[in-house]
């Protein structure tokens, strides 16, 4: 009988496993669907810009703000920094 407990308690265990992977696949896929999603959302409007913006990668293509700040005068339809040439038309 103890034989038989355990092979239970190790079923569970494992069965415990594999659903703390899918769970943690399914989490990294709805991340990587948000980053693709968002990319295609900023490129769309960086596409107004003279010259056209694209962001490639998501998080390294935003890191010095550059992007940023073109996608905040796109968006807002305002130039926000003299001298600030990323973006001349919207």
């Amino acid at each position: 009988m103890a034989g038989q407990e355990w092979d239970w308690f190790q079923r569970e265990e494992l069965i415990g496993h594999i659903s703390d992977i899918r769970v943690q696949n399914l989490q990294v896929e709805r991340e990587n669907v948000q980053k693709r999603t968002f990319t295609r959302w900023i490129n769309l409007h960086l596409g107004k810009c003279k010259p056209p913006l694209k962001v490639k990668d998501l998080f390294v293509d935003i890191q010095d703000g550059k992007i940023l700040m073109a996608l905040l005068e796109v968006l807002s339809g305002q130039k926000l920094v003299s001298g600030w040439t990323c973006c001349t038309g919207s």
